[in-house]
């Protein structure tokens, strides 16, 4: 038994990501960045000054995630989910096109952009890097078929020219004519 007679549960794992997000926390509407991900919270960062106990709206796509601020650490902060996540549906959901509408206030207050915004920046980035390599992937599966389809035809159509040349030549012979 642990030291005091307290028990410790182990710390769940995060899987580590940078995912662009929109966040709504109750000075409004602003971008973010999910830098980890464990089943029951994440840890975003965000020009946002976020204060322990206050409660955010998290927004992926038509994703929508509930949560509560824990910690804050300069531009980062840890936050505790209503309900259980998903890594993968947050990463493979696609962007909207548009934002959520936010007030001029809003808009006023964030104008200067910080270290959290060039990290969105490059979240951004990372999000249009694997759309282009998914489709390259996908490019080159179907490249790499049509190849492989072209040369099984060609062999197949080599292995029948000689059988097909000797019908060819029998059929081709004509039998003594008898009177």
């Amino acid at each position: 038994m642990p030291r005091g007679g307290q028990h410790h549960r182990s710390r769940e794992a995060r899987r580590q990501v940078m995912i662009p997000c929109r966040m709504k926390s109750v000075r409004g509407w602003g971008d973010a960045c999910i830098h980890n991900i464990s089943s029951r919270g994440m840890m975003i960062a965000s020009d946002d000054p976020l204060v322990p106990g206050d409660y955010v709206d998290i927004r992926r796509g038509r994703q929508v995630v509930i949560g509560r601020v824990i910690w804050r650490r300069d531009c980062y902060t840890g936050i505790r989910t209503q309900d259980v996540i998903s890594a993968d549906t947050l990463i493979n959901e696609p962007r909207l096109e548009g934002r959520p509408v936010q007030s001029a206030a809003e808009a006023d207050r964030r104008t200067s952009r910080s270290r959290a915004v060039s990290r969105i920046d490059t979240a951004h980035g990372l999000d249009r890097s694997r759309w282009l390599a998914g489709n390259l992937q996908f490019g080159a599966l179907c490249a790499f078929g049509l190849v492989a389809a072209i040369v099984i035809a060609l062999e197949v159509a080599q292995m029948l020219a000689i059988p097909t040349g000797r019908i060819t030549q029998a059929l081709a012979v004509k039998p003594d004519a008898r009177p």
